[in-house]
């Protein structure tokens, strides 16, 4: 009997040893994942401007391709044969809808569509609806960096992707039936959309700011890092992030990163923090503007949507971003943003 009671602090010990061991062998779910299909590709295309890839086809596409409805959720919309492919899917007898920020109001586009009878709303918030997503058929959801505008997609460093996947596009069409149905928007907007997803065996998460609180999701993902985080980012004002990215440079890791040039004269701009901190940050090189807002860390995740690195977009805006824990997906990333890189370089040698 003795023996047993001499056992037992032995047995608890390896029960807490191998409870450690086994969470360490895995990326923790944040949430209970949401399974659709069986094993296989993940589904997903992934875009980038000035690639010839033409992401503005391929959206005009998309939305042509839509059978019942387009819902779109638009920051900045000025492209001619985007507004026309809503306006033709309204003429097919579909239901369509859009919800952009209010600066949009009395611009052009807005109201061809209004007088094509399509409904818009407006955030009529100071702070920005920020996204950039449209829904189809509650089937497919195409999301990313890039805004609806030639410049975004002829001149600025964006990214897009289409997700085909019911289960993540009805994620997005409850986002955006809160903005359009219910007019919530920023830190009014409900935390009711499901986070954890495995698409044909793949996982990725799924968040919208500020109510998922993103930047901790970020911030977790950084510190689990074991290799590498690269991040590209438009605007970076964020402290935590900051710091974790700060901190994964101490811990021994590759950190590379690429910053747009203008914004790191921006108040609370994270570049000069992360200089000193040794991170090799850039300023980038490409003379028009680096709008994404990425992050891959260890080759095989990648942070990406309209998600800026940046306070307003913690805090007041309306955003969304999907993390993709995939490697062929990082690999698409990893080549956008070597290029990025190599302009970065290219202009400090001029």
């Amino acid at each position: 009997m003795n023996r047993l009671k001499n056992l037992w602090p032995v047995l608890l010990l390896l029960v807490v040893v191998l409870y450690f061991a086994l969470k360490a062998c895995r990326r923790e779910s944040p949430a209970p994942v949401r399974e659709e299909g069986g094993a296989g590709n993940l589904p997903v295309e992934v875009f980038f401007t000035r690639s010839g890839e033409h992401p503005d086809r391929k959206l005009v596409s998309f939305i042509r391709s839509a059978k019942r409805y387009v819902h779109m959720a638009i920051f900045e919309l000025e492209l001619d044969g985007v507004v026309e492919a809503l306006i033709d899917a309204k003429r097919r007898g579909l239901d369509v809808a859009v919800v952009m920020d209010d600066r949009m109001k009395r611009k052009w586009a807005a109201k061809r569509l209004k007088e094509a009878g399509i409904p818009v709303v407006f955030d009529n918030r100071e702070p920005y609806m920020h996204n950039k997503f449209v829904v189809v058929d509650g089937k497919a959801v195409w999301s990313g960096s890039m805004n609806f505008k030639e410049s975004s997609v002829f001149r600025n460093d964006n990214n897009a992707f289409i997700i085909y996947s019911p289960a993540v596009a009805q994620n997005y069409e409850k986002e955006f039936q809160e903005m359009f149905r219910d007019r919530l928007f920023g830190p009014e907007s409900p935390r009711n959309t499901h986070c954890c997803f495995k698409v044909a065996g793949n996982y990725l998460e799924n968040y919208f700011a500020p109510e998922d609180s993103i930047a901790r999701r970020i911030v977790q993902l950084i510190r689990d890092a074991k290799r590498s985080v690269r991040f590209a980012a438009f605007s970076f004002t964020d402290d935590d992030i900051g710091k974790a990215i700060a901190d994964a440079h101490r811990r021994g890791l590759k950190v590379v990163g690429v910053i747009e040039a203008r914004s790191v004269r921006n108040k609370g701009s994270e570049y000069r923090r992360l200089r000193r901190a040794g991170v090799e940050v850039y300023k980038d090189g490409n003379p028009y503007i680096m709008h994404n807002k990425y992050i891959i860390i260890d080759d095989s995740i990648v942070i990406t949507g309209s998600y800026n690195f940046s306070t307003s977009a913690r805090k007041r805006n309306d955003e969304n971003v999907v993390i993709f824990f995939t490697p062929s997906i990082a690999e698409r990333y990893i080549d956008n943003f070597n290029r990025i890189l190599r302009e970065a370089l290219s202009k400090m040698k001029r």
